[in-house]
């Protein structure tokens, strides 16, 4: 019977692609979360500036 996996030459390139797959999606996901927490951060100092020249 035929060994089955990562051990196998199409297992151990399956598991290279895998690999570079999931650390792309990391890679996106951070990157998404960054730009969210920018625009976050820009719509709460607009709000804070529209704030300040409602106080005057």
């Amino acid at each position: 019977m035929p060994r089955r996996g990562h051990s196998t030459t199409i297992g151990k390139f399956a598991k290279l692609y895998q690999n570079r797959r999931a650390s792309e999606i990391r890679v996106l996901g951070e990157m998404l979360r960054r730009e969210q927490r920018t625009q976050l951060n820009q719509g709460q100092e607009a709000r804070s500036a529209r704030e300040g020249v409602e106080a005057r």
